[in-house]
């Protein structure tokens, strides 16, 4: 049996649309399905949140908001970091609506929770609109107090975690509950590359941003538009 690991946007996902456009195309969900047909494991490994993702892919598991949260059947595990570090995040958020450039910026900000309703993260994002000039003053006030911050080289937002897992805690969970023999890892941001280093094949989705990737260690490189193709590829490897 083999564990298929998808990140969401940019890999399985279209990355520069709106969210309510973020859906993976009719190909990717035939080619997941496959898959799983097969006997092997799908699980989607993402920033995104658990409600989000469950609602748009059918997995075996879903790792969300980079770890913090891991759905398997009925159960859900979530990083006690996400309670000590609750107040810290509910002063980051206030400071931000309070910040008058976010605002004039129309910069989206995308509170990420759990199924519980705690607050696991928040996104700023600047795809399609101005520049919030206030963000590293709002980056700053995040490390102060103790919250992740993940920048990418050439991407419009940023991700703040609560949480100090990354997606290599949450592939080491999923290997740990799945005992494949093989694990395949397909993402396309800095936040994939802890994850590409702990399983056995990493595979780089191509896409306008991150042609700085390309020299990552990674094991192969596919297109966005061939994805689907590459799913299937290892379902039979």
């Amino acid at each position: 049996m083999k564990l298929i690991l998808l990140d969401y946007d940019g890999t399985i996902s279209p990355i520069d649309v709106g969210l309510e456009k973020a859906y993976p195309s009719a190909k990717v969900i035939e080619s997941i399905d496959y898959t799983r047909k097969k006997g092997n494991k799908v699980a989607i490994v993402s920033t995104k949140s658990c409600d989000l993702l469950i609602n748009r892919v059918k997995a075996d598991a879903y790792a969300c908001i980079a770890g913090a949260e891991i759905i398997y059947g009925n159960r859900s595990c979530i990083d006690t970091d996400l309670i000590k570090y609750q107040d810290d995040a509910i002063s980051l958020i206030d400071f931000i609506k309070k910040d008058k450039d976010i605002k004039e910026s129309k910069a989206k900000i995308d509170i990420k929770k759990t199924t519980t309703n705690l607050i696991a993260g928040i996104t700023i994002d600047w795809r399609f609109s101005n520049y919030p000039k206030s963000l590293p003053s709002i980056i700053e006030q995040a490390k102060k107090l103790n919250l992740k911050v993940i920048k990418y080289e050439n991407e419009p937002f940023i991700d703040i975690l609560v949480s100090k897992a990354n997606k290599s805690d949450a592939v080491l969970f999923l290997k740990t509950l799945f005992n494949p023999k093989i694990t395949i890892y397909f993402g396309d941001s800095e936040n994939d590359l802890p994850a590409f280093k702990v399983s056995d094949i990493s595979i780089l989705v191509l896409n306008k941003y991150n042609e700085h990737l390309k020299n990552a260690g990674i094991n192969e490189i596919v297109e966005f538009d061939k994805i689907w193709e590459a799913i299937r590829k290892y379902a039979d490897y």
